[in-house]
């Protein structure tokens, strides 16, 4: 498995990637912006989208922003393939990009909130509705 920056000519396979494994109903999608393929491809044109790829094919993918007044990454999407998950993929795709602490949002009410405990993520604060967690 090659842990990589999405360059501009995986835009379409990225974005197909997003369609088959993001569910717009799921709870942890708390924007339209997750779902939308021109924030996608802006992500890849300003190196911010990590990809994994098995075989030639995307199986997981991470959008993410560096903020440098707060010295954080935020987190702003993910997914992997149903065949890879429990496998570490969103681990090693966090590690390329971990020179700073990672920040993901999450609805309180999600039951994704078990996924962020799960792996050891850990909860820095609730406000306006929403779980921060922290990846170090």
């Amino acid at each position: 498995m090659h842990i990589l920056l999405a360059k501009p000519a995986s835009i379409s396979n990225v974005i197909a990637f997003f369609k088959e494994n993001l569910n717009p109903d799921s709870s942890e999608i708390y924007s339209e912006e997750f779902l939308c393929p021109l924030g996608t491809q802006a992500a890849i044109r300003r190196n911010q989208m990590i990809l994994a790829i098995e075989n030639g094919h995307v199986v997981g993918a991470i959008r993410f922003y560096r903020r440098k007044t707060a010295n954080t990454i935020s987190l702003y999407q993910f997914a992997v393939s149903s065949k890879y998950r429990g496998k570490g993929v969103l681990k090693k795709m966090l590690l390329f990009i971990n020179d700073a602490p990672i920040v993901a949002l999450c609805p309180i009410e999600s039951k994704f909130n078990q996924y962020y405990y799960k792996m050891d993520w850990k909860l820095q604060e609730q406000v306006d509705g929403f779980n921060t967690w922290i990846f170090k």
